[in-house]
């Protein structure tokens, strides 16, 4: 009877056994930023400079201009930007970090401020996703090394201190916004260079100039939302947008299927241009470019042009399900 038993039991055990959770479905988001612009140049820089200032990587702001090395900007010069992208909104109040982005968005009581340039976690060490909050604040802070990192200095044959005092040797600046994910915080650097790239052991680099604005804004206890979406896609005004970043963790193996599951799950694969939808993933610009499949006009009518995207401060947030006009 015991041997006959067992099967039954066995699929009981089976069918008691909680089912896997469902992740949650990928965002469609409601909200464009940024736009295209011409910009005079108005003293020589280098042009990962003014790439970091407009949000654009500087590999494709080259691309798009034609700029070649030594990649030094003369006064004068007149270059055409597209910064165009979509807004994400997974918190409505705090900080909002998208990690293949390399990208910070502040949102006060539902209302979108701005949005930073970023150094994030390196490959080998990824700063981690999750919902977090602001712990501690500092100006002029001493660096307490890691026993992680003073490891690897050992080995490297670098000095090893366990402290490092405020001043220029600093690389925490002037800043720090200390966070509840073990290890991680958002702060100054004395290397600005490494901004707008993935150089640091799991902390936040912001500019200094940047985190001066944003320091003074941000109190303890303010939420703080990491997040890995190297694709974003948004529904502003009936057009389809979509916007693909790097992979900088190797974590978005098929990002076109990612972009096919997105526009199933929201209705919307009979509305996009595949073609172009297949451009935009190829580029990995992180810029968001309108993929809409344009219908056919209606004889006696005007096809509707597109809107044109604007560079939002002090934006109040839409609802998911509700379009930006």
């Amino acid at each position: 009877m015991g041997f006959r038993l067992l099967p039954l039991c066995a699929l009981l055990l089976t069918l008691c056994r909680p089912a896997a959770a469902t992740p949650p479905p990928l965002p469609l988001y409601s909200a464009l930023g940024g736009g295209m612009e011409e910009v005079v140049v108005e003293k020589s820089i280098h042009l990962s400079h003014l790439a970091l200032r407009k949000q654009v990587r500087w590999q494709v702001l080259a691309r798009h201009n034609g700029i070649s090395e030594p990649y030094r900007l003369k006064k004068g010069m007149t270059l055409t930007i597209n910064n165009t992208h979509i807004v994400p909104t997974e918190l409505d109040h705090g900080l909002l970090i998208n990690l293949p982005e390399l990208t910070l968005y502040h949102f006060v009581q539902g209302v979108y401020q701005r949005r930073y340039a970023l150094a994030v976690g390196r490959r080998s060490w990824p700063t981690p996703t999750g919902d977090y909050r602001i712990v501690n604040k500092a100006r002029n802070p001493t660096w307490i090394v890691p026993a992680s990192i003073r490891e690897e200095m050992a080995e490297s044959g670098r000095e090893v201190p366990e402290r490092v005092p405020p001043g220029p040797n600093n690389p925490l600046g002037e800043f720090w916004l200390g966070t509840s994910a073990p290890g991680v915080g958002i702060h100054a650097t004395n290397r600005p260079w490494s901004i707008g790239t993935s150089a640091s052991h799991g902390c936040i680099r912001m500019l200094p100039e940047e985190i001066a604005q944003l320091f003074p804004q941000v109190e303890v206890g303010t939420p703080v939302k990491i997040i890995y979406r190297p694709v974003k896609m948004a529904l502003v005004a009936d057009r389809v947008y979509l916007e693909v970043h790097p992979d900088i963790y190797g974590r978005e193996k098929k990002p076109l299927e990612t972009v096919k599951h997105l526009a199933a799950v929201h209705g919307l694969t009979d509305r996009i241009d595949w073609d172009k939808a297949a451009q935009v993933v190829k580029a990995r610009e992180g810029i968001a470019a309108d993929i809409s499949l344009t219908p056919a006009p209606i004889p006696g009518s005007t096809t509707a042009e597109a809107p044109t995207p604007r560079e939002m401060g002090l934006l109040p947030l839409q609802r998911q399900d509700r379009k930006v006009e």
